[in-house]
C-alpha cells in the first residue's frame, strides 16, 4: 500500500513542493522516497535504499525501535543542527507499514512571514503528516475531507470552512465545518455559491492558484464575503489532471498571509489526490462487480441454452405430428379438442423455451421500428389506470427520443415488468419515477459507461421509493428463478428474462439500490441505424434436409413432401457435401446448426467454397452462434429457430424458391 501511495504522480509532486524536508521509509527503515529539502538537510549524496540508522549517526537504534509503539517522536540531531520527526504509518489492522520522516532546522530560513512562522510550520507539518497517515488506512472520502478541512481551519486560524465538490452539469456537493456557529442559513450559502461560482471557476482554471476575496473590494468573490459575513475569504482549487474537482473555502479572518495560503494550497492538492484516488478505487470495484456479473450470466446462459436445444427438438416433433394428425384423423369435436389442448400446452412450453434461449443472447425474432415516446405513453396509461391510487407515478420523458429497432412487444414487456416490480416493492404509499432520455457515449463520458460501446442510446429509468434490496441479493437479482417474493406473488423469471431481452437488443441494464431508500433500474437500448437488406430467390422444388435428429428429420421431410416438395434426407454435414458433389441438383438446403463431425456453419462454408449458389436456411435450437455471426457474410439466406413453426418455415421456403 505504501509503494502505491508514493508512486502516485500527484502525491509525489505535492511532497516535492512542500517546504519541509520529507521522506518515506518502509517498515525495514529503508528510504523509498525523499524530496530535495530532505536530501539537502541530511548532507548525504545517496539516500534511496539506505537504512535510516546508517544516514543519521546521532540516532540511537534502540530508541528508534520504541517509535513503533508511538504516534510520532521528535529526535534532536546535534551533528546536523537539525531535528528528525518520525511518524509510523499503520494499516487499518494496526500493522506497521512504514514511516514518514521530517528533517528540518529551527532557524530563520523558514521564519520569513511573521514571528509565529516557525510555530505555524511545525503545526502544518504535524497536520500534514497526520493526513498522510490517514490516507494509508482510510477509504471514506467523507472522513478524509472532514480531516483535511479541520486541518485547514486549524493551521490558518479560520472561523469556518467549506469544501465544494464539483459534479457534472454545474452541480455541487457541500461539506461545511462551522465550529463557531458562524452560518445562520446554510441553504442561502449554497444558493449564493451556485449563482457566483461559474465566474470563480473560470478564474481558477485560468490562474491555477488560490483566489483572495475581500469584503471591501469589489472583486470576483465579493458577493460571497458579503453573504458569509467575512472580511476575507480564501478559495483554493483542487486540480487533478487539469480538471477542477473541488474547492476549499476558508473565512472568518481579516487577512490571510502568504504562508497560510501556501499551507492551504498544499492541503488542497492533498484533497485532489484523495478525491481522485477514492473515486478511481470505487469505479474499479464497480466495474469488477459488473464484469463478474456479466461472466456469471454468460455461463448460466450457456447451460440453459444447452438444455433448451433438446426441448426445442422435442417440441418440433410435437408440432409436426399435430400438423399431420389434423390432416389424417376424422373430423370429430372430441378429437380436435384434445389436439387443440396438446397444441396450446406445446405453445406455452415453446414460449418458456424461448425465454431460456434468449437469456443473455440475441434471439432471431421479427424486428420493427419502435417509437419509444408512443410506447411510454401507453405504459403510463396502463399504470395510471391499473396501479393502486396510493402509488403516485411521476414521468420525465424527453420529446423526440431516438427510434430503436427490435421487438416492440418485448420492450413493452420489459418496461411494464420493471414498473410492476417497483409497485410490489412499495409498501403502502409511494412513488414510481419513469423517465427516458437520449444519451450519446463518446470519448468524453465513456468512462461512466464502461460496458457500453460508443454511439447513441435511449436511456430508460424506472425508480421507486420502496423497501430496496440488500447488497447480497443485489448480486443475484438477474439469476434464473431467484426471487425475494413469496411463491404466490411471482415466478422468479421476470428479471432473468428481462436481462435476455435487453441483451438481444444489444442493450444493457444496471441496477442500484439501498435498503429503505428504493431501487433504480437503468436500461440502455442503442438507437436505430438503417441498413440495407437484400433478398435472394430460386425457382426449383428439391430440398436437401440435413439434421442429426432422426425423428425430427423424418417428420419434417414428411411435412414438406405433403406440400409437394422432393426431400433428400442426410444426417450430417459430410453427407450433405457428398450429395451435392454427386451432381444431384438441389435447389434449397435446410441445415441444422448442431451436428456431429461438422456443424452447420462449417458445412455452409464448404458449400459456398464449392461455388454452389442455392438458398440455404440455417436452423438452430441452442442459439449458441458466434458473437459476431453475420448470416449474409456466411452465405446464409434465412435463419429459423427451433421448435419449428411449420407455417413460418413453409412461407420462408416459398419466398426463397
Amino acid at each position: 500500500m505504501l509503494k502505491e501511495i508514493i508512486s502516485e504522480y500527484t502525491l509525489s509532486e505535492l511532497l516535492e513542493q512542500n517546504g519541509s524536508g520529507l521522506a518515506i521509509a518502509d517498515k525495514d527503515k529503508k528510504i523509498l522516497w525523499f524530496n530535495q529539502r530532505f536530501k539537502k538537510n541530511s548532507g548525504e549524496k545517496r539516500l534511496k535504499g539506505r537504512e535510516i540508522d546508517s544516514i543519521f549517526k546521532d540516532l540511537d537504534p534502540v530508541s528508534f525501535n520504541k517509535i513503533k509503539s508511538k504516534k510520532s517522536v521528535e529526535i534532536p540531531l546535534p551533528s546536523l543542527s537539525n531535528y528528525l520527526k518520525i511518524t509510523p504509518l499503520r494499516s487499518s489492522k494496526d500493522k506497521l507499514r512504514g514511516f514518514v520522516l521530517s528533517l528540518d532546522k529551527l532557524n530563520t530560513e523558514i521564519a520569513t512571514s511573521t514571528d509565529e512562522s516557525p510555530q505555524k510550520n511545525l503545526l502544518f507539518q504535524k497536520e500534514f503528516q497526520n493526513i498522510l497517515s490517514l490516507l494509508v488506512t482510510e477509504k471514506s472520502l467523507n472522513i478524509l475531507s472532514q480531516s483535511i478541512l479541520n486541518s485547514c481551519i486549524k493551521i490558518s486560524g479560520s472561523s469556518f470552512g467549506i469544501i465544494v465538490f464539483h459534479e457534472e452539469n454545474q452541480k455541487y456537493e457541500f461539506l461545511f465545518k462551522d465550529p463557531g456557529k458562524h452560518f445562520r442559513n446554510k441553504e442561502e450559502i449554497k444558493k449564493e455559491i451556485g449563482v457566483n461560482y461559474s465566474f470563480i471557476i473560470k478564474w481558477l482554471n485560468i490562474n491555477k492558484r488560490s483566489l483572495s476575496a475581500f469584503n471591501k473590494t469589489h472583486n470576483i468573490g465579493f458577493n460571497l464575503t458579503r453573504v458569509m459575513q467575512s472580511e476575507a475569504l480564501i478559495i483554493s482549487p483542487c486540480f487533478f489532471n487539469n480538471d477542477l474537482i473541488a474547492t476549499i473555502i476558508l473565512g472568518g479572518k481579516e487577512i490571510y498571509n502568504s504562508l497560510e495560503i501556501n499551507h492551504i494550497e498544499q492541503f488542497a492538492a492533498l484533497l485532489s489526490f484523495a478525491v481522485s484516488s477514492i473515486r478511481t478505487r470505487e469505479l474499479n470495484a464497480a466495474l469488477e462487480n459488473r464484469l463478474l456479473q456479466s461472466q456469471k450470466l454468460e455461463t448460466i446462459g450457456k447451460l440453459t441454452s444447452g438444455m433448451a436445444h433438446d426441448f426445442s427438438n422435442l417440441l418440433s416433433s410435437i408440432f409436426g405430428s399435430l400438423n399431420l394428425l389434423k390432416k389424417r384423423v376424422p373430423e370429430s369435436e372430441n378429437i380436435y379438442r384434445l389436439l387443440d389442448n396438446i397444441e396450446n400446452c406445446s405453445i406455452r412450453a415453446k414460449d418458456l423455451t424461448k425465454g431460456l434461449l434468449s437469456y443473455g443472447k440475441p434471439t432471431p425474432k421479427r424486428k420493427e421500428l419502435i417509437k419509444p415516446n408512443l410506447l411510454l405513453s401507453e405504459i403510463s396509461k396502463v399504470i395510471s389506470q391499473t396501479f393502486p391510487k396510493i402509488i403516485n407515478l411521476e414521468t420525465n420523458i424527453e420529446e423526440n427520443l431516438y427510434d430503436i429497432l427490435g421487438n416492440g412487444t418485448e420492450i413493452y414487456q420489459v418496461l411494464l415488468n420493471l414498473n410492476v416490480n417497483a409497485k410490489e416493492a412499495i409498501e403502502g404509499k409511494g412513488t414510481i419515477f419513469l423517465s427516458a432520455k437520449n444519451i450519446t457515449i463518446d470519448d468524453k463520458n465513456m468512462i461512466n459507461y464502461p460496458l457500453l460501446d460508443k454511439g447513441n442510446y435511449v436511456n430508460f429509468t424506472v425508480r421507486d421509493t420502496g423497501s430496496g434490496i440488500d447488497e447480497e441479493n443485489l448480486q443475484k437479482i438477474f439469476d434464473p428463478y431467484f426471487s425475494t417474493k413469496v411463491k404466490e406473488t411471482g415466478s422468479g423469471l421476470g428479471l432473468y428474462v428481462t436481462y435476455g431481452i435487453i441483451k438481444a437488443h444489444k442493450g444493457h441494464i444496471e441496477v442500484s439500490s439501498s435498503l429503505g431508500e428504493g431501487t433504480a433500474f437503468d436500461v440502455f437500448i442503442p438507437s436505430f441505424e438503417p441498413s440495407h437488406i437484400e433478398k435472394s430467390s430460386a425457382t426449383e422444388k428439391i430440398v436437401l434436409l440435413a439434421d442429426d435428429e432422426m425423428m425430427l428429420r423424418d417428420l419434417l421431410a414428411e411435412l414438406l413432401e405433403s406440400n409437394g416438395y422432393t426431400v433428400i434426407k442426410v444426417s450430417s454435414g459430410i453427407e450433405a457435401l457428398k450429395v451435392l458433389t454427386e451432381e444431384i441438383k438441389v435447389d434449397l438446403v435446410i441445415m441444422d446448426y448442431s451436428m456431429p463431425e461438422m456443424n452447420g456453419l462449417e458445412c455452409v462454408s464448404q458449400i459456398r467454397k464449392l461455388k454452389f449458389e442455392m438458398p440455404i436456411i440455417l436452423s438452430t435450437g441452442s442459439l449458441s452462434l458466434e458473437k459476431d455471426f453475420n448470416p449474409k457474410r456466411m452465405g446464409i439466406n434465412s435463419l429459423l429457430s427451433k421448435p419449428y413453426e411449420f407455417d413460418t418455415m413453409l412461407a420462408t421456403i416459398q419466398q426463397l424458391i
